[in-house]
């Protein structure tokens, strides 16, 4: 699908020409099939020191995919050392690309392995692991890399909103000027077996400090009680669904906050429509319930389409990481700026103002509002008290084209 080749080195400048998306996104129900990833076995010189692997998609894909590829050791060759490396396929970029590993031992006849080492981000994964093998007479040679650089965050409209720590302001209904320390439809998630209870501030669970607003989470000396059920833990939400400031057709969020990394808890950053969910747009989760989650580097983002409470479609990206950008791992030691971009084209992610995702928009004309928030998805039986359960919030802003 060519619409997908569209130049994006203006897409934060000016208006581009809008996608026809009657029977591609179905008004916000449907996305365009996921891209599958392939790597095949092949050959390389005898005594070569590098191998270079091809990664090929098999159709345009309408968002960012991330495949992640490792080389380890086979029969008689060596990896040096065994190692995984990400290939980025931005939208419009070449369907084939190589990454390249430095090996050892590649007599005639010796191999090393390779495989995708997970599922792409943003993708499907096609066939399973492959040989690479030294032969007398084979050329390995690297694809040029002719796919756009990665975007810098630029600011998408004019500014409407900018708080800081010391600044913000939140209250438990919320309105003008004001955060809601709730979602739009209570204090509780159980569709996502939260044991969390998104607490009044009256609860404790916002504390300013010099670091910035801590959105801090705990074990509750009672659990909270919502009819009959009880929620043993302390949540923490800032929503701008009753905050008209924050709210904006297209445009920018920017938040500058350190994570938490205790297990149980589940940060986000994320916008959702004023008309209600799904649409969503996940521009950072920490699935912190999940025993193999590093709070210090892994990063997982979204969209999710449908109406009227049913979900159609999801596109995740969920096994990116920080290194797979040139970041440091230091989300929850250490401030990073999130941000997000929504395009009547594309919807675009950042972290330290580099490009980590992006998606061809389907859904042209919501009215998007942030939310900030630390879940708690433990067992109802856990200490949780195993390192920080704080967000910390230095500043959040927005801005507004339309």
């Amino acid at each position: 699908m060519k619409i997908f080749r569209k130049p994006l080195s203006i897409l934060l400048f000016a208006s581009l020409p809008l996608i026809a998306q009657d029977d591609i996104y179905q008004n916000g129900h449907a996305y365009p099939p996921a891209a599958k990833v392939r790597i095949e076995s092949f050959e390389v010189p005898v005594d070569t020191t590098e191998v270079h692997v091809p990664v090929t998609m098999d159709i345009e894909s309408p968002n960012t995919v991330v495949a992640h590829i490792r080389v380890y050791n086979g029969q008689g060759g060596r990896a040096k050392p065994d190692t995984t490396k990400a290939v980025i396929f931005r939208p419009g970029d070449p369907l084939s690309k190589t990454v390249s590993f430095a090996v050892g031992s590649m007599k005639e006849g010796n191999n090393v392995k390779a495989v995708q080492s997970s599922v792409p981000d943003g993708a499907k994964r096609e066939g399973g692991g492959i040989l690479i093998t030294a032969k007398a007479g084979a050329v390995n040679e690297p694809i040029e890399d002719e796919g756009r650089e990665a975007l810098s965050f630029k600011p998408f409209g004019e500014p409407v909103y900018s708080v800081t720590g010391e600044t913000i302001q939140f209250d438990d209904k919320g309105g003008s000027g004001s955060l809601s320390t709730s979602l739009h439809h209570g204090r509780t998630q159980d569709g996502n077996q939260e044991t969390g209870y998104y607490g009044t501030v009256d609860m404790g669970g916002f504390v300013r400090s010099p670091e910035g607003l801590k959105l801090s989470t705990r074990r509750l000396d009672e659990p909270a009680k919502k009819g009959s059920k009880e929620y043993p833990f302390l949540a923490a939400m800032l929503s701008g669904h009753n905050t008209p400031e924050t709210q904006f057709k297209y445009g920018s969020v920017e938040w500058v906050v350190k994570m938490p990394n205790r297990f149980g808890s589940w940060p986000a950053l994320w916008l959702l429509p004023t008309s209600g969910w799904p649409p969503e747009i996940d521009v950072y989760e920490g699935f912190g319930y999940n025993g193999s989650w590093k709070f210090s580097s892994n990063l997982a983002t979204n969209i999710h389409g449908g109406e009227h409470g049913k979900r159609t479609f999801t596109r995740d990206a969920m096994r990116i990481k920080m290194s797979d950008f040139g970041l440091p791992n230091t989300l929850d030691s250490d401030f990073h700026t999130f941000a997000v971009t929504v395009h009547p084209e594309w919807i675009v992610m950042f972290i330290d103002g580099v490009e980590t995702m992006q998606y061809a928009n389907p859904f042209q004309g919501r009215t998007w509002y942030p939310l900030t928030n630390v879940a708690v998805k433990a067992k109802p039986d856990a200490s949780y008290d195993q390192g920080s359960g704080d967000m910390t919030i230095r500043s959040i802003k927005v801005w507004r084209s339309e």
